[in-house]
């Protein structure tokens, strides 16, 4: 009996200690079994969707671009030099040609005088000239009224009209020679202008690249200056929008520097044709200097052109950035599929869909965040 004893106990440890390892086990799978129903909670989300719709719509286009001056030129340098006057600063309201600075001009304007008195030495050479043309004609005149009397021989009458002739070819000489002077004095005289930089338009200086002591260099701009008398904007729209459009429609613009308000303008300039590569028609549009509205301002104009029925439109919150793109997340399913159609103008809280999206489509409106394509979700309302 007491030979059975170990035996007995040795079997119950064992028998205890599996118990143990099998419990051990089943709680282990257990616990794997709620860490993966988590997890299977987790990968699902609830999103809110809402239909792909038609609705009766005001035909409109969008454009977006900057706000420009109506003009703007970098004034440029047309001679080389040193800056030793510099006239205006940044804000400065100039006029057509006032001088904005000028460059070392003390070589030029001693090229002037020299070119001035090389013009009067001409000139006085034109004089003379004339006064021995005068003077050869009277002699040929005498010759010829002694020769008629037979008083001068043929050789000395002549000489005579040589001697006329060639006074003539005299004053020719003189005068080209005036005419040079002049030019040179012109093209001097041009250079010495040249020595002030000056705005080729009216309008407010927006930018002063030089000082007093820096060098000037025509590759170089020198001052920027934009005639803001009027304002214009510069777009394209789609090729479909381009027949309907007329100069002198109205267009509403607003800019999102300046929330809350919206400035009126009108077409000004329509492209005769399309651009090839992307099939679209530039258009221009003008609009009046206001408080506050300065060039270079992001603006969006809106033209509208009456209602349409039966426009296919999603959601504004379905919108979203993808990559930088448009995106809409569609639900088939119980899956979110990325879709990036091709959107149109953006109409109060819906936008137009011109491709990608059919009506009853099912898109996201809420939820969206940190989805991608192909994660499952669930639908908690429309």
């Amino acid at each position: 009996m007491k030979s059975r004893l170990p035996i007995i106990l040795t079997v119950v440890t064992l028998l205890g200690l599996g118990g143990l390892f099998a419990w051990r086990i089943q709680q282990s799978k257990a616990r794997d079994a709620a860490a993966r129903a988590a997890t299977d909670r987790e990968v699902i989300t609830s999103v809110r969707t809402s239909e792909v719709q038609k609705k009766d719509l005001p035909q409109v286009v969008q454009i977006t671009g900057s706000v420009k001056a109506s003009n703007e030129v970098m004034v440029l340098p047309k001679m080389p030099g040193r800056v030793t006057r510099v006239a205006v600063e940044v804000g400065a309201v100039v006029k057509q040609n006032d001088v904005l600075a000028a460059v070392e001009a003390v070589d030029m304007a001693l090229r002037v005088k020299q070119a001035e008195a090389q013009l009067m030495a001409a000139k006085a050479g034109l004089e003379q000239a004339t006064v021995q043309a005068d003077q050869a004609s009277r002699g040929f005149e005498r010759a010829k009224a002694l020769r008629e009397k037979g008083a001068m021989t043929q050789l000395d009458f002549e000489n005579a009209e040589a001697g006329k002739k060639l006074s003539a070819v005299g004053i020719q000489a003189a005068q080209a020679q005036v005419a040079l002077a002049e030019s040179n004095l012109a093209l001097v005289q041009k250079s010495f202008d040249d020595t002030r930089i000056t705005t080729p338009i009216a309008g407010v200086v927006t930018k002063k690249m030089v000082n007093v002591g820096t060098m000037a260099n025509p590759a170089g701009a020198a001052f920027a200056v934009q005639d803001q008398s009027a304002l214009k904007m510069e777009g394209t729209v789609p090729a479909a929008y381009v027949p309907l459009l007329k100069v002198g429609m109205p267009v509403e613009i607003v800019v999102d520097e300046l929330p809350g308000r919206s400035f009126a303008g009108t077409v000004s300039r329509l492209a005769p044709t399309l651009e090839q590569e992307t099939r679209r028609g530039a258009i221009e549009i003008a609009l009046q200097p206001a408080a506050g509205l300065l060039p270079y301002m992001f603006g969006r104009a809106t033209i509208s052109f009456g209602n349409s029925a039966d426009i296919v439109v999603v959601p504004n919150d379905a919108v979203l950035s993808v990559g930088g793109q448009p995106a809409v997340y569609v639900v088939d399913g119980d899956v979110a599929k990325l879709v990036r159609p091709k959107l149109g103008a953006r109409q109060a809280d819906d936008v137009v869909v011109e491709e990608g999206l059919s009506v009853g489509d099912a898109v996201i409106v809420s939820g969206a965040a940190g989805l991608a394509d192909g994660v499952k979700v669930k639908r908690v309302g429309t």
